[in-house]
């Protein structure tokens, strides 16, 4: 069973659904405009195509609601959006990082920019994107740390989906998402072979999976 420290407060987020998606007011995002399709991928991929994107991007909102850093969580929302689009294989890539922000980040300027995003975000989606393929760390006292940490976090959160013992937690930066990692596993489950119209979508069919 998943922590209930790591799971959305049902009782106060998923009250309104499916009239409203819980993180759309709180992060002030239109989350039914952020669709994915294959043909936004350069590789087709089981694990690292939309599922995986939809998993990280809702890890990422929910480790803002933990650590209460909601812009820095909304901007490593943006930068999870494109994260693995510019992959060419599934294999260890140390590049497609800075490859999706040169190539694939100037394609949602419009997107992001009307759910919020500023000047000064783009640069820091654009770092977040770059660095979450590689071993390069901020320290803690870096002021880009929290949204890049939130980033690698949320995606080393979905690395469930390649065995359970490939997360490993020491590798984790933010102490809020070692309590997420079985929640991690159970949204890895209800999402796996399924398809969604959005993210909207992927968020209001977890309910059940929350409300445990």
């Amino acid at each position: 069973m998943q922590s209930s420290s790591c799971r959305p407060h049902s009782d106060l987020l998923f009250k309104f659904l499916p009239v409203l998606n819980p993180f759309d007011k709180k992060y002030s995002i239109n989350s039914g405009s952020f669709q994915l399709l294959e043909s936004q991928f350069d590789h087709h991929s089981i694990l690292h195509g939309i599922l995986h994107t939809y998993r990280v991007m809702f890890h990422t909102l929910n480790l803002g609601l933990l650590t209460g850093h909601i812009h820095e969580a909304r901007t490593a929302f943006f930068a999870a959006f494109v994260h693995d689009m510019a992959r060419r294989h599934d294999g260890y890539c140390t590049g497609h990082g800075a490859d999706a922000a040169r190539l694939k980040l100037p394609l949602y300027h419009r997107l992001f920019s009307e759910n919020g995003a500023s000047g000064t975000d783009f640069r820091l989606i654009e770092k977040a994107v770059t660095l979450h393929s590689t071993s390069l760390e901020l320290t803690d006292d870096d002021p880009d740390f929290l949204t890049v940490a939130i980033l690698k976090d949320a995606d080393a959160l979905d690395r469930i989906r390649l065995g359970a013992g490939d997360l490993n937690p020491g590798f984790l930066r933010i102490k809020e998402t070692l309590s997420c990692i079985a929640f991690a596993e159970a949204l890895y489950h209800q999402s796996h072979g399924k398809s969604f119209l959005n993210f909207e979508d992927f968020v209001n069919k977890q309910k059940p999976l929350i409300e445990k």
